[in-house]
């Protein structure tokens, strides 16, 4: 936003607003974590809260080893400093097939099998109090899973299975998606997502 501000109005320096006191817990808790505090890391770690507060789908891209694990968890870390009590589940979606992920219905007996995506959004979304609840989905994107999110990702909110099961995503919930790249990624899935870029040089 403020790079579009910039284009916008060259002549104007607008001043990013700063929690200097909720920085001052992500540095605690970097360091706790046994990183090194810098400037640029902690930046990424307030963008990351920014963006978790207005969209309830997040894309944290850049390469191995940048650091996006190391994101996640310190901000994580801070929610726990924070007492807030954070719950976090991550899962790879590319070692399972997509009904392995989302359920299927056994095409001999009829029976509905449960997937481990579907089994962890019921079970977050049973949860019952305010503390943030992340799945986290860390693995490259691929159409053949991440279409079935488009429901979820956009303003419904809501994971219809095969079974005609429809599991809401409450408002204290988030998708995390941890990739290197959105090479397959539709402009569909792209635009329902906020994206935090981390580069080598952060």
């Amino acid at each position: 936003i403020m790079g579009l501000i910039g284009d916008l109005f060259p002549a104007l320096n607008v001043p990013r607003k700063r929690d200097m006191d909720f920085e001052a817990i992500v540095k605690e808790s970097v360091q706790n974590l046994g990183l090194q505090a810098e400037d640029s890391f902690v930046l990424k770690v307030v963008q990351m809260e920014e963006l978790l507060a207005v969209r309830h789908s997040v894309f944290v891209i850049g390469g191995p080893g940048t650091g996006k694990t190391q994101v996640l968890k310190s901000l994580n870390m801070s929610y726990r400093t924070m007492k807030r009590k954070p719950m976090l589940l991550d899962m790879n979606p590319k070692a399972v097939t997509a009904n392995e992920l989302f359920g299927f219905i056994n095409p001999n007996t009829r029976e509905w099998k449960d997937g481990l995506f579907s089994t962890t959004m019921r079970d977050l979304a049973e949860v019952a109090n305010e503390s943030p609840k992340w799945i986290v989905l860390d693995g490259d994107i691929d159409p053949m899973w991440i279409e079935s999110l488009n429901t979820v990702m956009d303003d419904n909110k809501v994971l219809t299975l095969a079974s005609n099961e429809r599991i809401p995503l409450n408002n204290t919930m988030r998708l995390v998606f941890e990739i290197g790249h959105l090479k397959y990624a539709t402009p569909a899935t792209v635009s329902r997502a906020g994206i935090l870029f981390v580069n080598p040089q952060d």
